[in-house]
């Protein structure tokens, strides 16, 4: 897998991958960091500023493109220097994967690339978070030492929220 920032140039790929996620009928799609709902070139934009120097709500932060043999992948967030109040309702890693390429280990894989990266921040423990009917990323999480510490309706919406520790 190659692991790296979006480019300008990224915007037809990306934007392919967001109509698959809305093809299969997901409205969100997961660790994008306002991808659907900005100016693509004010999102790169964002994206590396976040890598650089953070903001206030997320702190610094590192979103990758994940590409296997040329072709996108998902989406890994790596959220780092989180409020507690943010890091709890977000957690400190998101990743999505398109769904034409699920089940195949990715998920894992791009799991495992963020905790290394977690320890070279420094970082002795990461919170990770997913819906409870999201059966497959529960259990990437649990694969990869995630233990349960919460369950919440975070949004009101009816869906139960849980969140898992992992150490380092």
């Amino acid at each position: 897998m190659i692991y790296r920032l979006p480019e300008i140039h990224d915007q037809d790929e990306l934007q392919n991958y967001v109509q698959e996620h809305c093809d299969h009928h997901e409205a969100g799609i997961s660790a994008s960091m306002g991808l659907t709902s900005s100016r693509y070139s004010d999102w790169v934009e964002k994206i590396h500023q976040n890598a650089l120097a953070g903001d206030e709500l997320w702190g610094k932060s590192l979103l990758y493109l994940c590409f296997d043999k040329g072709r996108l992948i998902g989406l890994l967030s790596i959220r780092y220097n989180l409020p507690e109040s943010v890091r709890n309702q977000y957690g400190d890693i998101g990743y999505g994967v398109r769904p034409s390429e699920r089940r195949k280990g990715y998920a894992s894989g791009m799991l495992r690339y963020a905790l290394d990266v977690c320890r070279e921040k420094g970082m002795d423990m990461v919170i990770l978070g997913c819906y409870k009917d999201n059966l497959a990323s529960a259990a990437t999480i649990q694969k990869n030492g995630g233990v349960l510490i919460k369950e919440n309706d975070d949004y009101g919406e009816g869906r139960i929220s849980q969140y898992y520790r992992i150490n380092l």
